[in-house]
């Protein structure tokens, strides 16, 4: 009986063995091989959103692990005993700076740089400067970074004296105007502050830098010699907005001060009326009179 158990626990080990080496036989099969390790580099980016013209610091970038085969030479790639990071802490972005989105060298400069306001110029844009006041720039609450409208108001009176007081249209002189000169202007600085504020605190100054084309640089140096110029603050969901276009035949596209209030319109009209004639004796022909379209009448004594 002896050889038979031990024949029985051989062939036993022997059935164990193989089904293990079955087993991991099929294991491998099914597993594959393991993939090679793949390359990567200390990519540097956004941590989070930043404006133009804002002070990087520390928590505004992150380090991310990129595979080689998408790493570019304009990517900042943090090498073995180097740390661009730390270099770059204390310099001010040129443009805005999404969260997430690889940082490049281009995106910012040093403030102690030449050259700084060009910096921040989109291609083929001017920098023009005009002045304000408290009143005129929402109380200092405009800051580098901010659109506004440019609104000119301007003393049409000066213009008509200065034609011997006639009015070429006939009805009645419209003294103040105002209107719109250029909308969604980007503005650059306040005084020489081309920073926006962390704590958004107000900025008081009195000049303000704007980003406008040549052909708008033409223009605020016309109307800032026929009027004062006033800001207007865009919201943020509008900033990029298109201007519309005032349809033909609507309302001109500025504000007279008969429009603006309800007296002086009153006033006027009441001034373009013509005044009644006495029909008792004595009185003279009346003759109506058509300038430019619109029709007055004139009494002459006979």
């Amino acid at each position: 009986m002896r050889p038979i158990a031990i024949v029985l626990v051989v062939a036993a080990l022997a059935a164990g063995l193989t089904g293990i080496l079955a087993k991991a036989w099929l294991d491998r099969q099914v597993a594959g091989p393991a993939p090679a390790p793949v390359a990567v580099s200390e990519v540097l980016v956004t941590a989070r959103d930043v404006a133009a013209g804002s002070v990087i610091s520390s928590d505004d970038l992150r380090y991310e692990s990129w595979p080689n085969s998408v790493v570019t030479p304009r990517l900042v790639v943090r090498r073995p005993g180097e740390d661009p990071k730390a270099q770059l802490v204390g310099q001010v972005t040129r443009r805005a700076l999404t969260e997430g989105e690889p940082f490049t060298a281009a995106a910012t400069f040093r403030q102690d740089s030449s050259g700084v306001l060009a910096g921040i110029l989109a291609p083929g844009m001017r920098a023009m400067s005009i002045a304000i006041s408290n009143s005129s720039a929402v109380s200092g609450f405009i800051t580098p970074g901010d659109r506004v409208d440019i609104i000119l108001a301007t003393d049409l009176q000066r213009s008509v004296e200065s034609n011997g007081g006639q009015n070429s249209g006939g009805g009645p002189i419209l003294r103040y105007v105002s209107e719109t000169v250029l909308d969604n202007v980007r503005v650059l600085a306040i005084d020489q502050q081309i920073i926006r504020g962390r704590d958004g605190a107000a900025i008081q100054g009195k000049t303000a830098t704007v980003e406008v084309t040549p052909k708008q640089g033409e223009i605020l140096a016309t109307v800032g010699m026929i009027g004062t110029l006033q800001l207007v603050l865009r919201g943020l969901p509008d900033g990029k907005a298109a201007a519309v276009a005032p349809e033909e035949g609507g309302p001109p596209p500025f504000t007279p001060d008969t429009e603006a209030s309800k007296a002086l319109q009153s006033l006027a009209e009441g001034k373009a009326k013509p005044a009644k004639t006495s029909s008792g004796g004595g009185g003279g022909a009346t003759v109506k009179i058509n300038r430019a379209g619109t029709i007055t009448s004139e009494g002459f004594a006979r």
